[in-house]
């Protein structure tokens, strides 16, 4: 069968995250970026002078979306732009049978992300977000080792993220200062790659517990937060970071340290040496090393976005397609609604969450003089 051409592909939006969206689509085979289009036109300028520096010149700037999609010959969209123009661009988009890829968080609430989906779907347009942390090289080996029995059946994920404090003045942050009038922060922005990769390696999520709070007095959403993700598989996940104070750690990175327990040993991702080391009780062994933070980042986003170019042009599946994107988007916004009602949530209807698991988190709350005073009373978990 003769091989479809590259797929002809515009950015819209051109911010700050499509500094690394741009670079993926020079390497991928599978599509040639033809246009860039920002309500602003010096940023999109600035983009098409990146890709000129790549070795990739002739790109057309739009300044208005209606107009690129009326005159360029597009097979799909990249949307790097924020969650409330969502809708609305993934709309015109179907409208004009292109295939979309667009940016994390998809939408503000379940319903709107399913809604776009459906929308996709009616106009048999191909729907995917990039969420790129799972094509991240240490998530790529945690599952496939996983996959390969290397530590046993998993049971339990911990994430422990930077702590990358923003400015406490306006603006709060040089490249997102958007963040600060943002009322869903850390978790909704951040935590929601990690819960996806949550998924990725320890399967469907089923409750979500969690206590957050905002330290800093120039922003409006939380910027600390600490999940416990119950597994319907039975695993538990744990993640923790922080935007509002600094740590020890000797240089600014962007991903945590990252521990993978099985039944035969564990995993560990240390950021400060950039290793993967396999643990089990014959000992320890460095499994995989990665050259650069830079360089580990700038390939998912490769990896993620050469992954829909080559599945929409040859037709293959998606590994993460939009309507499974859903399923992480649910278990963060039920993060919000636990903080709201200070309990353990259900995730996606698949119903309350196991009597054992919600006394077990009840605990967390008790004041540990309290617990041992009534540990007696208690019947067994």
């Amino acid at each position: 069968m003769k091989q479809a051409p590259p797929l002809r592909a515009a950015l819209i939006g051109a911010g700050h995250i499509s500094a690394q969206h741009a670079p993926a689509w020079v390497a991928t085979p599978d599509a040639t970026l033809v246009a860039v289009c920002d309500v602003d036109r010096a940023r999109a300028e600035n983009r098409r002078d990146q890709l000129a520096s790549l070795g990739h010149a002739d790109v057309a700037i739009y300044t208005d979306v209606d107009d690129l999609l009326a005159n360029t010959n597009l097979d799909c969209v990249d949307l790097a732009t924020r969650p409330d123009t969502h809708r609305g661009l993934i709309e015109r988009a179907s409208e004009a049978g292109v295939h979309v890829l667009c940016q994390k968080p998809l939408a503000a609430s379940v319903a709107e992300a399913s809604a776009m989906v459906e929308t996709c779907r009616r106009a048999s347009v191909r729907f995917m977000v990039n969420e790129m942390w799972r094509f991240l090289p240490w998530f790529r080996d945690l599952g496939r080792l996983l996959s390969e029995g290397a530590i046993g059946p998993a049971h339990y994920l911990r994430v422990v993220g930077p702590h990358r404090p923003l400015r406490r003045a306006r603006p709060v942050d040089d490249g997102q200062p958007y963040f600060a009038d943002m009322p869903r922060l850390i978790v909704y922005e951040m935590y929601i790659h990690w819960i996806d990769c949550a998924r990725f390696l320890l399967g469907e999520i089923e409750s979500v517990y969690a206590r957050a709070g905002r330290i800093n007095p120039s922003i409006v959403g939380e910027d600390w937060a600490v999940l416990v993700l119950g597994h319907a598989g039975g695993g538990t996940s744990m993640i923790e970071s922080s935007w509002a104070t600094p740590d020890d750690a000797p240089t600014r990175r962007r991903e945590g340290d990252i521990l993978l327990e099985g039944a035969d040993g564990s995993l560990h991702f240390d950021p400060a040496t950039l290793e993967l080391r396999l643990a089990r009780p014959g000992g320890v062994e460095v499994v995989a090393r990665y050259p650069s933070l830079d360089r580990a980042f700038q390939s998912a986003f490769d990896g993620c976005i050469g992954h829909f170019a080559a599945a929409v042009r040859s037709g293959a599946a998606f590994e993460s397609p939009a309507e499974d994107n859903v399923r992480t988007l649910a278990a963060t916004l039920a993060a919000y609604e636990s903080l709201e009602r200070r309990a353990v949530v259900a995730v996606g209807g698949l119903g309350r969450p196991p009597s054992g698991e919600r006394r077990l988190i009840r605990r967390m709350l008790v004041p540990l003089s309290r617990w041992e005073r009534e540990k007696d009373e208690r019947p067994p978990v």
